[in-house]
C-alpha cells in the first residue's frame, strides 16, 4: 500500500511545521486502502464506505510523501541513513510474512480472500522477506500490499546518489520519462500497475516519488506543481478503471487527493497545532505503516478462520477494528522498540563525534 509515506514521518519539534500534517495524510491514505480492502474480505453490503474501490491514488500519494521525507532524512542526517531505513521497514515486513506463513502453512488456513491458487515455494517466501515483489514474480496474494514497499526500497537505494545531484536536470528528466510510461501503460499492457515485475512498476511510479523529492528541494515551485498535477490527472484518466472511477464523485476524489498532496509538499503547508494535537497526529502517522502492511495478512487469517465459523461477524467495521488493534500492537511491541534502540545508538555516536543536533525523526 510504506513516509513520509507510509513508512516515514519525522516527528519534528516545533510550533508550526509540515510533519504533523504529513502524518495525518499518511494515516488517512492507509485508512483509505484499508477501507477499500474490506470489499475484498467480505460481502460488499457490509464493507466500509469509501471514495473509490481502489487504493492506487493513495499509494501514489504515499510515494510523494515518501520522496519528500526521505530527501529530508538523507540531506539533514546522512549518517546512519541506511540503518534507519532497514529498521524502519524490515521488522514490520518480517512480521507480515510471519503472520501469513503461520496462518497458511502452520495452521493450514485457506478459503478466504487472498488464498494463493498455488502453494508458495520456499523461494517465494524468501523473496517476500527480501521485498523482491517488484523485481521477481514472488508476490503472495495475502501479502499483496508489500508491492509498493518493494518499490520504495529501490528508491531508498537511489537516494544517496540523488542527494548528490540536487540540481541535476537528470532528476526532472527521469520524472518526465517515468510519467510518460505511467500514462501510456494501459496502451502497453492492460494490467494493474502493481502486477508487472522486473522493475517495470518501479520505473512507472518513480515520477510520483520524485515529485516529493523535488518538492523538498524546490519548495514553492509552482510550474513543477502544475506539471506533476497534470501528469497525475492524465494517469488517472488513462487508468480510470484501475483507480476505481465509476462516476464523477470517484473521479473527483482521486484527482483531489492527488492535487492536495502535491500542494502540501510543494507549497510547504504548515499547520500550527497544540502539543496534544501534534502528539495525536504523529501517533497516527506512526501506526500508518504497520496498518498498511499488516492488514492484509491479518484479515486473511481472520476471514479464513473466525469469520468462516461466524460469518455474521464479518463486517467492515470489525475488520477495521481488528486491523487497527494489530497495527497498534505491532507499533508498540515491534516497530517502536527496535527503532528506538537503533536511534539511541545513533544519537550517542553523533554526540561522541560532536555532530550538531539533527532534527528529530523516526526514520
Amino acid at each position: 500500500m510504506t513516509s513520509k509515506s507510509l513508512i516515514d514521518g519525522p516527528a519534528v519539534a516545533g510550533k508550526s511545521d509540515i510533519w504533523p500534517l504529513l502524518a495525518i495524510l499518511r494515516f488517512f491514505f492507509a485508512a483509505w486502502v484499508l477501507f477499500d480492502h474490506t470489499y475484498n474480505f467480505g460481502p460488499a453490503d457490509r464493507a466500509m464506505p469509501i471514495f473509490t474501490k481502489s487504493g492506487l491514488v493513495a499509494v501514489m500519494c504515499f510515494f510523494v510523501i515518501s520522496g519528500y521525507s526521505i530527501h529530508h532524512s538523507i540531506a539533514h542526517r546522512p549518517d546512519g541513513y541506511g540503518a534507519r531505513r532497514f529498521w524502519r521497514i524490515a521488522p514490520i515486513n518480517v512480521l507480515a510474512v510471519a503472520i501469513g506463513y503461520v496462518a497458511y502453512v502452520v495452521l493450514g488456513l485457506s478459503g478466504g480472500y487472498g488464498t494463493p491458487p498455488v502453494a508458495p515455494s520456499a523461494l517465494t517466501w524468501i523473496g517476500s522477506l527480501l521485498l523482491l515483489e517488484c523485481v521477481l514474480p514472488v508476490t503472495i496474494p495475502f501479502l499483496f500490499p508489500a508491492w509498493s514497499l518493494s518499490i520504495e526500497v529501490l528508491y531508498y537505494f537511489a537516494a544517496p546518489t540523488l542527494v548528490k545531484s540536487k540540481n541535476s536536470f537528470a532528476i526532472p528528466a527521469a520524472a518526465l520519462l517515468s510519467a510518460i510510461l505511467f500514462v501510456r501503460w494501459p496502451y502497453i499492457r492492460d494490467e494493474y500497475i502493481a502486477q508487472p515485475t522486473y522493475f517495470v512498476s518501479a520505473a512507472a511510479l518513480l515520477w510520483a516519488w520524485l515529485a516529493g523529492w523535488l518538492a523538498y528541494s524546490h519548495r514553492g515551485h509552482r510550474p513543477m506543481l502544475v506539471a506533476f498535477t497534470a501528469a497525475g490527472i492524465l494517469g488517472i484518466w488513462t487508468q480510470a478503471k484501475f483507480f476505481g472511477i465509476v462516476d464523477f464523485e470517484s473521479g473527483a476524489a482521486n484527482v483531489l487527493a492527488w492535487f492536495l498532496t502535491l500542494v502540501v509538499v510543494f507549497l510547504d503547508v504548515r499547520v500550527p497545532l497544540s502539543r496534544e494535537l501534534r502528539a495525536i497526529a504523529n501517533y497516527l502517522g506512526d501506526i500508518s505503516f504497520p496498518l498498511y502492511l499488516l492488514h492484509y495478512p491479518v484479515l486473511f487469517a481472520v476471514t479464513s478462520s473466525i469469520f468462516k465459523r461466524h460469518p455474521e461477524w464479518n463486517y467492515g467495521i470489525v475488520q477495521v477494528i481488528i486491523a487497527l488493534i494489530s497495527a497498534v500492537l505491532a507499533y508498540h511491541f515491534v516497530d517502536r522498540p527496535l527503532r528506538s534502540g537503533t536511534k539511541q545508538t545513533s544519537r550517542t555516536r553523533d554526540t561522541v563525534i560532536n555532530y550538531p543536533s539533527p532534527v528529530a525523526d523516526t526514520n
